[in-house]
């Protein structure tokens, strides 16, 4: 997985071909597939499958997860939740996707010792099912509300345990309260698969990347280094794709003023313009 992808459901109720064709004609790498958007629109995995062959894209799966909690009190709806991430796993390994990206679960009544234990317990089992097809799983830090079990390093490392080092994880800027926890977070977890890339404006979390509180300006050239693939991530209905359009146009701007940056420092640096000629291809 590499370079830059956005989330399916930036585009709700677009179809597989439109979905994959818009990713490849703008640049992208790939999509992140949400695999209950899918799955509620009836999209064509055929389609998916062999756009991503003939367009030369990539392909991420976003475990389902609305209604989920795959450490609830309930058994049965513990029981569903893992089956509905292995069902999510198996969508990954029919389009060759070799990642799937997973919420942790959520507290039922508090937070006890025994909600986690069915955390680790549920994790383990939807690991093991995905280690034996190939796929890895990428577990991502939330956002700091009520119940949810995995908000900070210390809450994942919680409920997975010995499985720390090896699963991956997804850190997603709109969930950390600043810039430097987003910053802290991918120092502490270290095996980053990727981050996912929304902003927020005070409790509103997923806004476009130039619409809220972070300055993705001073955030940007940092991912850069770090060198992960990028998400951008949101939710949006109907067919004009206003956030998704937005979000382009915003990381095409920074683009450019990145690459400007790179030749008047290189041409100020006195290197042969063979030099400089490489960073203006």
């Amino acid at each position: 997985m590499k370079g830059f992808y956005f989330s399916s459901t930036l585009m709700w109720d677009a179809d597989a071909e439109t979905l994959m064709r818009t990713a490849a004609e703008n640049g992208f790498d790939g999509i992140e597939l949400w695999a209950q958007h899918a799955e509620t629109k009836k999209l064509d995995l055929e389609t998916i499958r062999r756009l991503k062959k003939e367009l030369g894209l990539n392909i991420v799966v976003h475990a389902k997860s609305w209604d989920l909690n795959y450490a609830a009190l309930n058994d049965a709806v513990r029981r569903a939740s893992v089956e509905e991430i292995k069902s999510s796993v198996d969508m990954a390994v029919e389009l060759g996707a070799d990642e799937v990206t997973v919420h942790p679960p959520r507290y039922t009544l508090k937070e006890d010792e025994a909600a986690r234990e069915r955390a680790y317990e549920s994790i383990r089992e939807f690991y093991g099912y995905a280690k034996e097809r190939g796929v890895d799983i990428s577990m991502e830090i939330m956002e700091h509300i009520p119940k949810e079990m995995a908000t900070t390093p210390d809450g994942m490392f919680g409920i997975v345990r010995d499985l720390r080092g090896k699963l991956t994880y997804t850190i997603d800027l709109a969930h950390s309260l600043t810039e430097e926890e987003f910053f802290e977070n991918i120092r502490i977890m270290g095996r980053v698969s990727k981050v996912h890339l929304t902003n927020k404006k005070g409790t509103k979390l997923h806004t476009p990347i130039p619409d809220g509180d972070f300055d993705f300006e001073e955030i940007y050239p940092r991912l850069l280094a770090y060198g992960f693939p990028m998400v951008i991530e949101g939710y949006e209905e109907g067919d004009h794709y206003e956030a998704l359009t937005e979000n382009i146009q915003y990381m095409q701007t920074l683009k450019e003023k990145r690459n400007e940056e790179i030749k008047r420092t290189f041409n100020n640096s006195g290197y042969p313009g063979t030099y400089r000629l490489q960073f203006q291809q």
